[in-house]
Parts: structure tokens; C-alpha cells; sequence
């Protein structure tokens, strides 16, 4: 390899449609000048295909050539190209003058303030120390250590940003894009360890899940269901939610349940006929009532899950 060449290159994405469904794109690098798009060699991914990360078409790509400078090498890529989080639902190239390249040699750009000198953007996204897959929208996968808590966590959230409201107190260019955390409505599964991490009586737990949302669905295959739990696009079509909603049976409160069961139970057991001064309690049907249930309701409750 004769010294200044490039072995890394970067290049502007002209297709993401591969005729073999194999995750290939066309990128455009600068020795290919006007090639027709048809004409361009295909880039592999250098990402497994369990782990799916294909660029947007506009998006730069970093390309990789088994011959430098050969048009006709094999080329593999790696991408999209995000210089900063307000451009992560996608990230202009434009032939190396956009802002994927602000924090690359060569950029034509500057790059924007971090976000993270505004506290509105806090939680948006993962910690540097974190591991996580984080998508194009506004849903990750975050696997941490709680450095203050010192307890291990798993976080699989969507909604978890929102775009800057006109009219919001917040200043400055830089709070642009999905980058504002999301305080009202996000939904998430967070799983969380640390050795006693709950340590009251019956509340003793080393491991937790909490699931948040402003609705929460539980569905089983098995039962009798009206709806399609198997969209080969959305899994729950959007257009069969509201329909869901209606027709799923609410879960109740146990301890408001068990303090309505208590009352009737009680007023069955304390019952006295207007006759002979017979009480209820001395009827052969409510014997199995006072013997089972009477002061046994909490045996209802489960002690390991909860609702709000």
C-alpha cells in the first residue's frame, strides 16, 4: 500500500435496496464521480445480521475496500454516520458537506452545543458508561449500573423523547430534534437487581420489574381472542387497539376487593332473620364461608405482583 492512502473512506448512501435482501447499500465515494446507481458495487455489512443497522438513503457510511483504490473490490460498510444526538432520526451527508462529517476531518460544518448543558434533555438518552442499543425514534435498550444505587438494570423503553415544543423555555439552537427527555407519557420495562433491594416485611425482593405505561395490556394466545395478536407488521394492528381496550376484562384492586368482600361477609355472618331470632351465621350454607374465608381474605393478594 503506497503511504497516503485511505483505508477508511467515507461516501454519501445512493440505495438501500438490496435485490438479495442481504442488508447491502450503494455508497457513493468519491472516485466513483457520476456513476449511475445501478453501476455501483454493492457494500456488505461489517455488523453481523444479528444486529440490524442499515443507513437512511442521504446518510453518509464509512466503506471499507479489499483493494484500495479498485472500483471493482469488495467494499463493506459501517453506518450511518450520526455525528451528534439531534441527528439521530437521520443524519444529512450531502456529499461531505452536511452535518454527519461536523466532527470528522474534512467537515464543511461545525457541530452544534452538546445537549447536555440543558437539563431538559437529562434522561433522553443513554449514559457514555452505558451499554445500549438506542433506535431512530425514540424507544433503546439500556443496560447499566446504577452507579448511585449500586444495582445492575435493564431499561427496554419507547417514547422515552419528544421533540422541543415552540413556545417551550428553552434556549439556544441545540435543543433540536428528539432530544428532550420525555416526563409525561413515556412507556417502559425496567428490570433492576441489588441484593435486598426492598426489605420490608413481605416486600422482601432482590429483583424487580416494573412496567410503566399509561395503559397496560396483558394477552395470552391461549384465551378466546377477537383481535390478531400476529400483524406481520405492527404485531397488535393500531386500528384493533381501541377494540382491544373494550373487550379485555380490567384487573381489580385486590385490597379494595378484599375490603368489599369483608362487608359481605360480615353482613351475611351477622345477619339476623325477623323471625325465631334466627342469626345467618347458624345456616349450614355459611358454615364453609366463616370457616375458609372469614379473616382469611388476604390470602387473595398475591404478594409478589402488584398494579397501580
Amino acid at each position: 500500500m503506497n503511504k497516503g492512502e485511505t483505508i477508511i473512506k467515507k461516501g454519501q448512501v445512493e440505495s438501500v435496496r438490496d435485490t438479495a435482501d442481504g442488508l447491502r447499500i450503494k455508497v457513493r465515494l468519491q472516485q466513483d464521480g457520476n456513476l449511475p446507481i445501478e453501476q455501483l458495487p454493492y457494500c456488505f455489512p461489517l455488523l453481523p445480521k444479528t444486529f440490524q443497522s442499515v443507513p437512511k438513503e442521504g446518510e453518509g457510511a464509512f466503506v471499507i475496500t479489499t483493494i484500495s483504490n479498485n472500483k471493482e473490490s469488495q467494499r463493506y460498510y459501517l453506518g450511518p454516520i450520526i455525528s451528534q444526538p439531534q441527528y439521530n432520526e437521520k443524519c444529512e451527508y450531502q456529499d461531505g458537506r452536511g452535518v454527519a462529517t461536523s466532527l470528522l476531518d474534512g467537515g464543511t460544518v461545525g457541530p452544534l452545543e452538546k445537549i447536555s448543558n440543558y437539563r431538559e434533555t437529562s434522561g433522553a438518552f443513554p449514559n457514555v458508561n452505558d451499554v445500549a442499543v438506542v433506535g431512530r425514534g425514540s424507544q433503546d435498550i439500556i443496560l447499566k449500573t446504577n452507579e448511585e444505587t449500586g444495582s445492575d438494570e435493564v431499561d427496554i423503553r419507547c417514547g422515552a423523547r419528544t421533540n422541543s415544543m415552540n413556545g417551550d423555555a428553552r434556549n439556544g439552537e441545540a435543543v433540536v430534534g428528539k432530544v428532550v427527555f420525555n416526563r409525561e407519557d413515556p412507556a417502559y420495562i425496567q428490570l433492576k437487581y441489588k441484593k435486598n433491594i426492598t426489605k420490608e416485611e413481605n416486600q422482601e425482593a432482590s429483583s424487580l420489574v416494573n412496567i410503566v405505561s399509561d395503559k397496560v395490556n396483558i394477552v395470552s394466545h391461549k384465551d378466546e381472542n377477537l383481535f390478531d395478536l400476529t400483524d406481520d407488521k405492527q404485531l397488535i394492528n393500531e386500528n384493533d387497539l381501541e377494540n382491544m381496550m373494550k373487550l379485555l376484562h380490567q384487573v381489580p384492586h385486590g385490597d379494595t376487593l378484599i375490603n368489599l368482600l369483608s362487608v359481605i361477609i360480615n353482613a351475611i355472618l351477622t345477619h339476623v332473620h325477623p323471625y325465631a331470632g334466627m342469626t345467618a351465621s347458624q345456616a349450614g350454607y355459611t358454615l364453609e364461608l366463616s370457616e375458609k374465608w372469614l379473616g382469611k381474605l388476604d390470602t387473595i393478594l398475591s404478594k409478589h405482583v402488584r398494579i397501580s
